[in-house]
């Protein structure tokens, strides 16, 4: 799931004037990566999406048993 998210946001400056925003899915960046053999980009693609899932992991451990403590007590 965390590599469908589209976590990755670009903003490059257009020349007459503005912005133009793109939004990335992780997943089509590694398969983009692998056809052009960008094995550090696709190293560092990989790496930040597992940090992004066990910090939402982590997130989610900790938030339930107090969820469940707070819905107890009410």
């Amino acid at each position: 799931v965390i590599f469908s998210l589209p976590f990755l946001r670009e903003r490059a400056v257009l020349p007459e004037g503005g912005y133009e925003v793109a939004y990335y899915r992780p997943i089509f960046l590694l398969v983009s990566y692998l056809q052009m053999q960008e094995w550090y980009a696709f190293m560092l693609t990989v790496g930040f999406s597992l940090v992004v899932y066990f910090a939402a992991s982590l997130v989610v451990a900790v938030l339930t048993p107090v969820w469940k403590k707070i819905s107890k007590s009410i």
